[in-house]
């Protein structure tokens, strides 16, 4: 899964990369991903580690029956734990750049996300910036007449 999750991502196809990651999760390949009210990226590839995001961003946006994510509206902080690196090639953190670039890139400063302040292998997103976030897409879906699943 791992390399189409990848080629998906790197072509654009989010959708696509979403949907096979959740098809991966369903059948319990990826056991560690969400543990202890964190979003665990370790071991994963960029594009990965990525989709990974978007997928838990989704879900606190729809707000599935089965909720497998963070809960933006109950929960506190979304914890993403990215790693130090130190298992990367010279010692390089690569997740936590790719992910603080998604955010900065994808999302323009809608969502507030930072390195914790403590722990340089955590990124956290303010659940105060995620439920404003949620609730700007919720108008913008509601002035373009989408329904809100």
């Amino acid at each position: 899964y791992n390399a189409a999750i990848s080629a998906c991502e790197l072509a654009g196809e989010m959708v696509h990369a979403r949907d096979l990651l959740n098809a991966a999760m369903s059948n319990r390949l990826f056991p560690s991903l969400w543990k202890q009210g964190m979003l665990d990226l370790h071991d994963l590839p960029s594009p990965v580690a990525r989709t990974a995001v978007r997928l838990a961003l989704d879900d606190m946006m729809r707000r599935p029956g089965e909720r497998r994510f963070h809960d933006a509206e109950t929960g506190g902080d979304f914890v993403v734990i990215t790693g130090r690196g130190e298992h990367s090639d010279g010692g390089e953190a690569i997740l936590r750049p790719a992910i603080l670039a998604m955010f900065r890139d994808e999302f323009a400063g809608r969502v507030e996300c930072h390195e914790d302040g403590r722990n340089p292998g955590l990124l956290v997103v303010p659940a105060a910036s995620l439920r404003a976030w949620i609730r700007q897409c919720a108008r913008e879906a509601s002035r373009q007449g989408e329904p809100r699943t």
